[in-house]
């Protein structure tokens, strides 16, 4: 199982720990990797909100008139709030495609993608991508919109197709990242990519050792729920909180628990993730709930979710046989960056 090595910063202000988890559990081995040799990389680099904004700021200049029509909407348009995962057939994307973008501005496009989340993130989500050869799809049949103008706040910006929606927000010099999408199909691909490979196992890793335990209540139904609850909505409201509270978990259901956390808040860039983490914190970790339902089998239909008073994590599993994955994290008051807006 994995486990992610100390983590220790000078400059950097470390997660507050979850509970006692250190940071380097909550962003993953390749973003602590990162912030540790930026300790001794050279000069200061822009804060988040300045790097995604010189990023997109280079996109858009590389585009014409009607490109830069397509890629652009108002901030306050009703678009920013309307998205979704599934494929373009059944709902039509707004903005500009990567397909219809030419070499240099895919570059730039996929600059302000790397600009805008860890490395970690990044590789997830290229992944994420690159899985729709396998479904006869274009890992390039993804679009790219801005909302407002970079540079001047608040703005924002949006990278959405099939199993990937990302969601930021830029105001005050901070950036909300949340809601945001990552799904999977296949699970594993013929050449042995497997994109949310943790994501699946640590809870599977979770839900039998409560069961070991005695905690049946962690499962609390015995059939999968077919698809998250929560869809495409705006905005969302916490759901039942099912399943066992983490103040009721041993000190490795606890670490389980937290990885999955982590492994979502990971694929964020540390300044807009500590944010998240900060607030989950502070709320209190051992609030949060875990609760699984379906088969605690490999490739069965199965669904949990992680819940806090301040998240909302939801991961589906049910489709083609358990090899396709839908999950979402949300955020029930800073959805669409409402904090700072």
């Amino acid at each position: 199982m994995h486990r992610a090595e100390p983590f220790r910063l000078n400059r950097r202000r470390a997660l507050a720990g979850l509970g006692g988890l250190t940071a380097a559990g909550l962003l993953g081995r390749s973003t602590t990797r990162a912030l540790a040799q930026s300790e001794t990389a050279g000069p200061a680099t822009p804060g988040l909100a300045a790097s995604i904004g010189e990023a997109a700021a280079a996109f858009l200049a590389s585009l014409d008139g009607p490109a830069l029509s397509r890629a652009t909407y108002p901030f306050a348009d009703p678009e920013r709030q309307r998205w979704h995962w599934t494929v373009l057939s059944s709902f039509p994307r707004n903005g500009l495609p990567l397909t219809e973008m030419s070499e240099e501005q895919r570059g730039l496009a996929l600059a302000l993608l790397r600009a805008s989340l860890s490395e970690a993130g990044y590789r997830k989500d290229r992944g994420i991508m690159a899985l729709q050869r396998d479904l006869g799809g274009d890992p390039d049949g993804y679009y790219v919109t801005i909302f407002g103008t970079p540079g001047t706040e608040p703005w924002g910006w949006r990278l959405e197709g099939h199993h990937l929606s990302r969601h930021f927000t830029v105001a005050g010099g901070r950036v909300a990242a949340a809601p945001f999408f990552l799904g999977a199909l296949p699970t594993v691909d013929v050449v042995g990519l497997r994109v949310m490979e943790r994501e699946e196992e640590a809870a599977r890793e979770l839900v039998r050792s409560l069961l070991a335990a005695g905690r049946a209540d962690a499962v609390f139904q015995a059939a999968s729920l077919t698809e998250h609850l929560t869809q495409n909505l705006p905005r969302v409201e916490p759901l039942d909180p099912a399943g066992v509270a983490l103040a009721e978990f041993d000190e490795g259901q606890r670490a389980l628990a937290l990885e999955i956390v982590g492994t979502y808040l990971g694929t964020l860039a540390p300044e807009a993730a500590t944010p998240i983490a900060d607030r989950i914190d502070a709320a209190g970790v051992d609030a949060l709930t875990f609760g699984w339902a379906g088969s605690v089998e490999p490739r069965q239909p199965h669904y949990y979710r992680l819940q806090g008073p301040t998240f909302l994590l939801e991961f589906d599993n049910s489709r083609n046989g358990g090899a396709h994955i839908h999950s979402v994290w949300r955020d029930f008051e800073q959805d669409f960056g409402a904090h700072l807006t």
